[in-house]
């Protein structure tokens, strides 16, 4: 399968240019964000594809990119299409019959604050719990980095005294550092309220619980939906591989894992995604009931003639 990445919008045009330039254009092509989750999910994908007979590129880009690709006809499918969060997004390419939703990939999604789980049954449960245990906290709430929407959201609950927190701090860093600080203090026995969400490697790792959102916690705590998104006229164009798309369905925890394999151990996307396959062979059976491969031959008796 081939790759390309770029960082850059304006750099859009030459990525698209390269899979006219390599051939591509024959190719299914993903866009393919650099989520650890969607990268591995989509490796997962087309390494199935490829042992069918189909060619596969994928190309790094953001959401609003891939969107805009599916748009014109230069990105085929997207696996990793979060909602509500990208509403903004798919609503208006949806309604104008641009893209297809095929169907919910993973649908047990979450966004909230979590703390220990030895908090959490010291009775830190709800969004309302913890002003009771303000001083445990030290009325501290560790986030993401400052400008993303899940520190503006936590912003307005504090500023707006939602529960009670209305004189509380918190601290936006990335990802990876505010972790290695609720580790190290979930390691010393002391209570962290945090932002999470899932899938992420945070929940193979950590004894953590989610919070129950109250009003007013809306724009940060709320479940979420990932959807398998494919451009206008792709099922006519793939007919075998929209019925794949139509059966594909993973758990938060098994995604989790894969990032837990990927963007922690550093194993290899490429031996995750095969080693998974060869692992779950009732869940691939099931991803590919009444698919045929590109020879016409049964879907499965390939997979099961590599793996």
């Amino acid at each position: 399968m081939k790759k390309f990445s770029t960082t850059l919008t304006l750099a859009v045009a030459l990525v698209f240019m390269c899979f006219s330039l390599a051939g591509a254009s024959k190719a299914i092509r993903f866009g393919v964000p650099p989520w650890p989750g969607v990268t591995v999910k989509t490796e997962v994908v087309c390494q199935i594809l490829e042992t069918l007979g189909y060619e596969s590129v994928q190309v790094e880009v953001g959401p609003p990119v891939v969107f805009k690709g599916m748009e014109g006809n230069d990105i085929d499918a997207f696996l990793g299409s979060w909602t509500p969060q990208q509403n903004p997004l798919l609503k208006p390419l949806k309604e104008a019959g641009k893209v297809e939703v095929v169907r919910t990939n993973l649908d047990d999604a979450t966004i909230s604050l979590c703390v220990p789980e030895y908090a959490y049954q010291a009775g830190v449960r709800s969004f309302s719990d913890l002003d009771e245990h303000g001083d445990k906290f030290e009325r501290h709430i560790f986030n993401i980095e400052v400008g993303s929407p899940m520190h503006t959201a936590m912003g307005e609950i504090i500023e707006n005294d939602v529960a009670g927190l209305g004189d509380w701090e918190q601290t936006g860093t990335t990802t990876p550092i505010m972790l290695r600080e609720v580790i190290n203090k979930i390691d010393n026995n002391k209570w962290v309220a945090f932002a999470c969400w899932k899938p992420h490697w945070m929940n193979v790792k950590l004894d953590m619980k989610y919070l129950k959102p109250v009003p007013g916690t809306e724009k940060f705590a709320s479940d979420s939906l990932i959807h398998t998104v494919v451009r206008s006229g792709f099922g006519d164009d793939f007919p075998e591989v929209y019925k794949f798309f139509k059966n594909l369905q993973v758990s938060s925890y098994t995604q989790s894992r894969w990032i837990d394999s990927f963007a922690q151990k550093g194993v290899k996307v490429q031996a995750v995604a095969e080693k998974w396959i060869r692992n779950n062979p009732e869940v691939v059976s099931a991803w590919l009931k009444g698919v045929q491969a590109k020879d016409g031959t049964a879907a499965i008796e390939k997979i099961r003639s590599r793996y």
